[in-house]
């Protein structure tokens, strides 16, 4: 099981240039990738996008790719020697007063600018950027299977108690079932004193039949058979099983009328409630 959050990154330094990365995943229906690299890592956007799609099926995946050029040869400062001097000969008569300095004017747009050799990266160096990339990558995949971990140990525990709270139903369904059929048979004779026997079983069976939980009970017993069968099969399928669980619950809630049942068949529509937000983190 794997979750659909999870955060890496990582530092890598090459020669020429120091290379950042991190990748954020987040909760979506599809595989949503977004990349942003800066402009000199733009060309490699499709590679860095099927790099991302052989690794998950699910989730909004963040990219983001920093590189700073570390070598002389890459990278070069111009100064806008023109404006610059054009400029400081408009403030000369300031410059003794403290309120104009070279500092301030270098900080000026336009003034300064810096100029990348951006002609690609050699093939060793892109090698070096998809293999740190995919490093990245591998990390978050580990940390959202980390998370799943999490996950299904939780949805394991949920269904535990599920499993209990149908078990707890079902005995207080049966031992009260036979009391109903045995009260509701009195009434009837007492209201209905010439009333055949065989008419009286059939009524009191049609009667106890519209209160009867047992089919509901037998549902759920197989729908957490099902749950745990499909722990590894992804949340969509594990969604739909969780509402299953929810459509029995409530259904047992609009036909008992014991408090017994009535307090469990709501803890399961509360634990169900708890598991679903989970079940949406998994991819």
């Amino acid at each position: 099981m794997e979750s659909m959050t999870g955060f890496s990154s990582g530092k890598f330094s090459a020669p020429s240039f120091d290379l950042r990365i991190s990748a954020r995943s987040l909760n979506n229906k599809y595989l949503d990738i977004v990349i942003r690299a800066g402009l000199f890592l733009r060309y490699l956007e499709e590679e860095i996008r099927e790099l991302v799609k052989g690794k998950f099926r699910r989730g909004r995946i963040e990219i983001h790719l920093d590189v700073v050029f570390t070598s002389g040869e890459r990278q070069r400062v111009f100064i806008n020697a023109p404006l610059l001097a054009g400029l400081l000969s408009q403030l000369r008569p300031f410059m003794g007063s403290g309120q104009v300095s070279l500092d301030g004017l270098l900080r000026l747009p336009g003034m300064v600018d810096y100029l990348t050799d951006s002609e690609g990266f050699s093939p060793q160096e892109k090698e070096f950027i998809l293999r740190a990339l995919e490093e990245v990558l591998d990390s978050l995949k580990e940390a959202r299977r980390r998370e799943g971990e999490k996950i299904e140990k939780f949805l394991r525990e949920r269904l535990n108690l599920i499993s209990r709270k149908r078990s707890e139903m079902a005995k207080l369904f049966a031992s009260a079932q036979e009391k109903s059929r045995r009260e509701l048979a009195e009434r009837i004779k007492e209201f209905l004193p010439d009333l055949d026997e065989g008419k009286l079983i059939q009524e009191v069976s049609h009667l106890i039949s519209r209160y009867d939980i047992t089919e509901e009970l037998s549902r759920i017993k197989f729908h957490i058979q099902e749950f745990r069968r499909s722990l590894k099969d992804g949340g969509k399928k594990l969604d739909f099983i969780a509402q299953e669980i929810l459509r029995e619950a409530n259904t047992i809630n609009s036909k008992t009328q014991d408090p017994g049942i009535i307090k469990r068949a709501i803890a399961i529509k509360t634990v169900v409630e708890e598991m679903r937000e989970q079940i949406h983190n998994i991819e």
